[in-house]
């Protein structure tokens, strides 16, 4: 029989990119995932936990942070990058840390639009340029992008070796202007693209690619469930590209950790006794 060591190095693990709207249920997801170390950037973001039906969740929450800076200096302490000096980073390695030991399982980032918007406002104020007398805002935004990238894929996503990573967005549909008409009578007209993660700057078209699981979901009030779409498909007004490793079905009825990974438990090594 396989060792306990055998089954923890064994057990299902993968990085999700939940995304939706507003108040569509993408907290009440998360918590449904095991020994789960929470970083958020609203305040009362777990107050999903207070409602009688999330009872039988609150266990699962091993470890609660909330970064949500008042003023430039709390700004700086919770997201200086520079040598990884802000307390964000040092919230992951203490994340990685009690995974080591057994203790945690999931690490929850919620949400990078709240955590993008917060970035700018420590670039704009601690390293704002200026050329010419002009803000130099392609140079800040791609100081933007570097941080953005740094973070998700040094940091964040290598918790992935230790357990499952799962980190929320809103959405946005992007609008994309394209000239239209001869060189004498060209007109700009607005066109709406795909939703995208509503995450500042460039990297929002990266998410995509830097996550194993892209699902978008969707709060259906008549059930009560969290409807969520796994792979490129016509959903929500607009075609949604998602993406999924799992060979997860196109559509979960009720999203949770069960349904998400819950065949891949179903197969785990037994534990020796």
């Amino acid at each position: 029989m396989p060792s306990a060591q055998d089954y923890l190095a064994n057990k299902p693990k993968s990085s999700f990119l939940l995304c939706a709207d507003f108040g569509e249920g993408k907290t009440s997801v998360i918590i449904t995932f095991p020994k789960i170390f929470y970083i958020g950037f609203r305040q009362g973001g777990l107050s999903v936990l207070d409602k009688k039906e999330n009872e039988k969740y609150k266990n699962n929450l091993v470890w609660y942070e909330e970064l949500c800076p008042k003023s430039d200096a709390e700004l700086k302490d919770m997201f200086d990058p520079a040598n990884r000096r802000g307390a964000i980073y040092k919230m992951i390695d203490h994340a990685k840390e009690m995974a080591s030991k057994g203790e945690v399982e999931t690490l929850a980032v919620d949400d990078a639009s709240d955590w993008s918007n917060n970035m700018v406002k420590y670039i704009w104020t601690y390293e704002y340029k200026v050329v010419d007398g002009k803000p130099d805002t392609q140079s800040m935004f791609g100081t933007l992008a570097r941080y953005q990238s740094n973070i998700i894929d040094q940091d964040i996503l290598t918790f992935r070796r230790f357990g499952n990573v799962i980190m929320t967005t809103h959405l946005m549909r992007e609008s994309e202007q394209t000239i239209e008409g001869t060189k004498t009578r060209a007109k700009a007209v607005d066109k709406l693209s795909d939703l995208f993660p509503d995450i500042v700057g460039s990297i929002r078209r990266e998410m995509q690619r830097k996550f194993e699981n892209v699902i978008y979901m969707q709060n259906d009030l008549s059930k009560k469930k969290f409807v969520g779409y796994t792979e490129k498909q016509q959903a929500m007004g607009t075609v949604v590209k998602c993406k999924n490793v799992l060979t997860l079905p196109p559509v979960i009825d009720n999203l949770t950790y069960e349904s998400l990974l819950g065949s891949k438990l179903n197969h785990a090594p037994q534990v020796s006794k």
